[in-house]
């Protein structure tokens, strides 16, 4: 009885002192909600653009062809004055 403790008592302290146990482990469960974060920005994205692709689609929604000539290619209208600050 004693003997398992110690024995369990000793594999416990290895595995905190060991750079491939616990703090290992640590490391992958944050490696693997960054990981998360960065899929679940990428799934919005992909929605985004998706919309854009089926605004763009025939049939064309005017407003979305205007939306993405202003904002991509920096068109305005002949009517607009355009004030750059930098």
């Amino acid at each position: 009885m004693i003997g398992a403790l110690a024995a369990s008592v000793t594999i416990t302290a290895m595995s905190l002192a060991d750079p491939k146990g616990l703090r290992r482990l640590e490391r992958l469960r944050s490696d693997i909600e960054r990981q998360q974060q960065k899929n679940q920005q990428l799934r919005d994205e992909n929605a985004r653009l998706s919309r854009t692709v089926k605004d763009l689609s025939p049939p064309v929604n005017p407003a979305a062809l205007e939306r993405a000539a202003r904002e991509q290619l920096g068109f305005v209208r002949a009517d607009e004055l355009l004030f750059k600050f930098e």
